[in-house]
C-alpha cells in the first residue's frame, strides 16, 4: 500500500512539473511567433505622379502623390498592403456640382485614395522581386463647394466631397539592400469612376496612371 502511495505521489508531482514547465514554454513560443511575424511586416513611404486619362485630364493635370502604406504577410507568396495616396490636385476646369440647394461649379482642393492591395509576386532572387497587385478601396476628391448647411457643430463637414469606388491594379519591381533597407519602383491603373456620385452633373472621367518610387527603412 505504501508503494502505491509513493507512486501516486510521484506520478502527480510529475504532472506537476510538466504543467508548469508547460506553462512557462507556451508564452515564449507564443512571443516568439509573434516577434517572427511583427518582423515581417513592413512600413513604406514613397512619392509618384498622378497622370490624368481620358476625359480625367479635360480636368485635372499632372499631379505629385504622396503614399504610405504597410505590407502584411499571410501567405509565401502573398501579402496585403493597406495603402493611403495623397494627392495635391491640378485642376484644368470646373466641373458642375450638384448641392442640395443649388448647383455650383467647384474645384477640388485635395485628392486621396484608401485601399487594400492584395498581392503576389511572380519573380524572385535574392535580391528583388516582381509583385503583382490589385487594389481595392475609395477613391476622394475634396471640393471648394461649402455645404449650405454647415454649422460648425462636430461631426458636420465643411466642404462637399466626391466618393467613388476605387479599383487599382498594378506591378512593382523592388530591391532588397543590406538589412531591411528595400527600394522599390512601380506604376499603378487608377480606375475610380467619379460620375457614380451622384453630386456631379457631368462625366469628369476615371482613369490615371501613377508611377512611383517606394522606400522601405
Amino acid at each position: 500500500m505504501k508503494t502505491r502511495f509513493n507512486f501516486l505521489v510521484m506520478l502527480v508531482f510529475g504532472f506537476s512539473i510538466n504543467a508548469q514547465n508547460d506553462a512557462m514554454d507556451a508564452p515564449n513560443s507564443v512571443y516568439e511567433t509573434e516577434y517572427t511575424y511583427v518582423n515581417q511586416l513592413s512600413i513604406k513611404l514613397g512619392v509618384g505622379l498622378f497622370i490624368p486619362q481620358g476625359e480625367l485630364q479635360n480636368y485635372f493635370g499632372n499631379a505629385p502623390l504622396f503614399e504610405l502604406s504597410a505590407n502584411f504577410p499571410f501567405k509565401r507568396r502573398k501579402s496585403i498592403d493597406a495603402v493611403f495616396q495623397f494627392i495635391v490636385p491640378n485642376q484644368q476646369d470646373e466641373f458642375l456640382f450638384l448641392r442640395t440647394i443649388d448647383t455650383i461649379e467647384a474645384k477640388s482642393t485635395f485628392m486621396f485614395n484608401a485601399f487594400l492591395r492584395f498581392k503576389t509576386h511572380i519573380y524572385q532572387n535574392n535580391t528583388s522581386k516582381i509583385n503583382l497587385g490589385l487594389g481595392l478601396g475609395v477613391s476622394t476628391i475634396i471640393t471648394n463647394a461649402r455645404n449650405p448647411y454647415y454649422s460648425g457643430e462636430q461631426g458636420e463637414r465643411k466642404y462637399e466631397y466626391i466618393s467613388a469606388l476605387l479599383l487599382m491594379p498594378g506591378i512593382e519591381w523592388c530591391y532588397r539592400f543590406s538589412g531591411e533597407t528595400e527600394l522599390t519602383v512601380g506604376i499603378d491603373f487608377q480606375y475610380a469612376p467619379y460620375k457614380m456620385e451622384g453630386a456631379l452633373r457631368e462625366d469628369i472621367g476615371a482613369m490615371a496612371l501613377i508611377p512611383k518610387i517606394m522606400y522601405r527603412f
